[in-house]
């Protein structure tokens, strides 16, 4: 083979610039072509092989193809293997170590250095090139993966992107780079079944070459590593029914909710509330005005800590409610109230795998205990028998279709949330709504529908439940149970320095906020 290399690869200075924690003078080095080794099966597939030191698992590269030769001599392959060397850039090795969290391995004579985390993820992932205001920047890229309609119907990994600035938040003395969606458009986003592109996305084909470039880059075909049993979808034990939506649309839904069930949310004695009394105002003296905290949280079948956001919820309309605790402490959940959890989850799940948005994980379970109503005197009191609830909906409000999720029913209403934050001109607003003038902002003639902890009741006659919208193209189940893991451990690491009394030294907080820009772009890769 030839052994010459497009870019000449310095272990030493590389050392240099890596040490000196300047992304773009390490970025200089992500197009140097390194020798790589594959292992080449009896069926031709092709994969990186594989080096096991202590309880890392690394690919091995080389800035020499006999070194790689030589250490691969003695290699014990399975029958009809071989091994075999390919020339590769520096940053293709990178990103695949990233996406399916290995490390890299590089020699360079007698000299080695393996990378890992941070520093796979900035020379796999990011690049710098000229943003769409002119300016050059460094962006990171994350990148989408989709489930797929069926074997004719999917969209490509990498169709869409989100890029954000990729210097650590204390080096960003003159301000951050604004974060932006790209997208593909040179396929048709107008077809129904395509997810929803985010608000301001970026045409391809209106960026810089350097930045289309980096587009391209970033949704080359993976190395991907032969998979010993290859990965099923979960089959649900029952199929999910629901009286307000066709069987036939729901079979995505079906194969998202089986994985929230399998992997996701534990038996419902592993399910744990948290109750405690909130403090009172001087003007709450009687128990009927009196709040209770509640904390829902588990551990997944997967082990990791899932902890949500509190709630702030009347007494008495817990008290009211057989599946609820009716006393502060820790509780556990009923049937019942699990599968609502993982009915709710995984609605939020669905909607959240139809936009490109980074989802709040935490947030996910608003929506899931009784609360106000914002145009109704009655509260919402959930009723967990009924399983028609929650599910997705289309509130068609003039020309904005917003996704709500739908809680319940309340005097021949629905009770919704809505998933989106939309303003709403007055003349749109659908006169049908309940309590519309005190919902209207006169000093700027709008409704506005926010995401974050409002709950609405909307004639049944203003919600549909669009087909398309439960058939379509989605961010594939891994790729969300992988946020939701990444969000999750996050959440864990800030509580655990809180705890421990840490969390306002500027060394936890910065280990803290490189701990939170690693995982952003972190999507587990086991299943494709």
């Amino acid at each position: 083979m030839d052994d010459t290399l497009s870019n000449t690869f310095s272990l030493t200075a590389f050392q240099q610039d890596l040490a000196s924690s300047d992304q773009r003078q390490l970025l200089r080095w992500a197009d140097c072509e390194l020798h790589a080794a594959f292992i080449r099966h009896a069926e031709g597939h092709e994969e990186p092989a594989l080096i096991q030191v202590d309880e890392s698992s690394r690919y091995i590269a080389s800035t020499q193809a006999d070194t790689l030769h030589n250490l691969l001599a003695g290699a014990q392959l399975e029958e009809g293997s071989e091994a075999v060397i390919r020339s590769l850039p520096l940053h293709e090795l990178a990103r695949n170590a990233h996406l399916f969290r290995v490390g890299l391995h590089i020699l360079d004579g007698e000299e080695g250095l393996y990378l890992e985390g941070p520093t796979t993820l900035v020379l796999g992932t990011a690049a710098v090139v000229e943003s769409p205001e002119g300016d050059e920047v460094i962006y990171q890229a994350e990148i989408f993966f989709f489930e797929p309609l069926d074997e004719a119907r999917t969209l490509p990994h990498g169709t869409v992107q989100y890029w954000y600035d990729a210097r650590p938040t204390h080096t960003q003395s003159d301000g951050q780079t604004a974060s932006i969606y790209v997208f593909d458009d040179r396929l048709d986003w107008l077809d129904p079944l395509f997810p929803d592109l985010p608000d301001g996305a970026r045409p391809l084909s209106t960026l810089s070459p350097d930045a289309r470039a980096f587009f391209e880059r970033m949704r080359l075909p993976l190395l991907k590593r032969q998979e010993k049993t290859p990965a099923t979808p979960a089959e649900p034990d029952r199929r999910y029914h629901n009286d307000l939506i066709k069987d036939q649309v729901l079979y995505s839904f079906n194969q998202l909710r089986a994985m929230v069930d399998r992997d996701i949310v534990p038996a419902a004695s592993g399910i744990s509330l948290k109750v405690v009394e909130t403090l009172r105002s001087e003007e709450e003296t009687d128990d009927a005005t009196m709040s209770w905290e509640i904390r829902v949280g588990f551990t997944t079948p997967l082990g990791v800590e899932a902890h949500f956001d509190p709630n702030w919820v009347s007494a008495s309309l817990c008290q009211a409610n057989a599946e609820l605790p009716d006393t502060t402490g820790t509780h556990g959940a009923s049937e019942a109230l699990r599968e609502r959890i993982v009915d709710h989850l995984t609605w939020m799940f669905f909607q959240q795998g139809r936009n490109f948005f980074l989802m709040r994980f935490n947030e996910c379970l608003e929506g899931l205990l009784p609360d106000v109503i914002i145009n109704s005197d009655k509260p919402y009191q959930p009723d967990y028998t009924d399983h028609r609830f929650p599910c997705l909906a289309r509130f068609q409000c003039g020309e904005h279709p917003v996704p709500v999720l739908l809680l319940g029913q309340q005097d021949g209403n629905y009770v919704c949330q809505p998933l989106k934050d939309v303003d709403i001109e007055e003349k749109h607003v659908p006169t049908l709504i309940p309590r519309r003038s005190s919902l209207i902002d006169m000093t700027r003639n709008t409704m506005m529908l926010s995401s974050i902890g409002e709950r609405w009741v909307l004639p049944t006659s203003l919600i549909d439940f669009p087909e398309y919208w439960y058939e379509g193209i989605r961010l594939s189940n891994q790729n969300l149970t992988s946020k939701f893991v990444s969000s999750m451990r996050v959440n864990t690491l800030l509580n655990e320095y809180e705890k421990g009394g840490t969390a306002n030294s500027s060394a936890a907080k910065w280990l803290i906020a490189g701990c939170v820009a690693a995982l952003i772009g972190v999507i587990a890769m086991m299943n494709l």
